[in-house]
């Protein structure tokens, strides 16, 4: 599973998962019309990223 980046460089917002583990992770992950990937929407820095009228998407950890 490729892992997204919890900051966003371009706008200096730090977001990092604030729960604990849940049942079904898939529940938590929302699709961006905008640029097409997936994000996780427990992650303030992720959530801020998407709702840009003009993103692109963030960079994948390797």
């Amino acid at each position: 599973m490729t892992r997204i980046r919890t900051d966003n460089i371009a706008t200096g917002y730090q977001g990092k998962p604030h729960d604990g583990p849940v049942e079904d992770e898939s529940k938590h992950f929302v699709y961006c019309p905008v640029c097409g990937q997936t994000f996780d929407a427990r992650d303030l820095g992720q959530v801020f990223h998407h709702a840009e009228p003009q993103h692109t998407p963030l960079p994948a950890e390797q």
